[in-house]
């Protein structure tokens, strides 16, 4: 009897060291795919931040695009501004601030809708004249000229909608932006441009211009930035 309660006392030892074996092998095997995971999500998390910032890279290449656009689209209301502002200058004593006003809005909208004309002009082949993407595409350098476009879902894109003119803004619309960079990441962007009337004071009865009939100082301080904006803006 003796003998059989010490045989059954070494079958329970040899188990528990056995047991004991398969839990740590069950601990390594937890530990190993913790760890797989952990390596995992962490490459996941990598990659998807490494495909973030190449979309941003991508974006903000696609912007300076626009933001070509917008400068060039400055300087044809900076000229507009100019026309206007000196043929307010020239009867400014005799009219008053409102039918100044009035002249320079009317001046400046007739002029930046005919300069805007005039490029559909193709002086090497006057028989074609340019197309208002065309016109678009020739206002930014090479590098982002094939990627403006107009939007074709809306109705005269690329021309001047002077509809708004009595309220003092002007739509550039059906601006349309695809960009690939060089890594083949695809950037949409739409907008329109939003062209509002420079504010003066007309108010003065301070002559406007030098006595070299140039325009005064202070129609030079007015930042083109602020009558120039993104409208209807939407990324894709």
């Amino acid at each position: 009897m003796g003998e059989k309660i010490m045989r059954a006392s070494g079958r329970t030892k040899l188990n528990n060291r056995g047991s004991a074996i398969v839990t740590v092998i069950v601990v390594i095997a937890f530990m190993a795919i913790l760890a797989t995971t952990v390596l995992y999500l962490s490459s996941v998390n990598y990659r998807m931040k490494r495909e973030d910032l190449k979309t941003k890279q991508g974006f903000y290449e696609a912007e300076t695009a626009l933001e070509e656009l917008r400068g060039a689209l400055m300087v044809e209301s900076s000229r507009a501004c100019d026309a206007a502002y000196k043929r307010v200058a020239s009867n400014y004593a005799s009219t008053d601030a409102y039918t100044r006003y009035a002249t320079f809005q009317d001046v400046y909208f007739q002029t930046l809708e005919g300069n805007w004309r005039k490029k559909l002009l193709n002086a090497a082949d006057p028989a074609n004249p340019y197309t208002y993407e065309q016109v678009l595409q020739h206002l930014v350098s090479n590098k982002y000229a094939s990627s403006v476009h107009v939007n074709a879902s809306v109705a005269d894109a690329g021309e001047l909608d002077l509809s708004h003119s009595a309220d003092g803004y002007a739509i550039l619309p059906g601006v349309k932006l695809v960009y690939t960079d060089d890594q083949g990441y695809v950037t949409i962007i739409e907008t329109d441009f939003l062209l509002t009337v420079p504010k003066f004071n007309f108010g003065s009865d301070a002559s406007l211009t030098t006595e070299n009939g140039d325009v005064s100082k202070d129609r030079t301080d007015i930042s083109m930035a602020e009558y120039v904006q993104y409208y209807n803006w939407v990324k894709k």
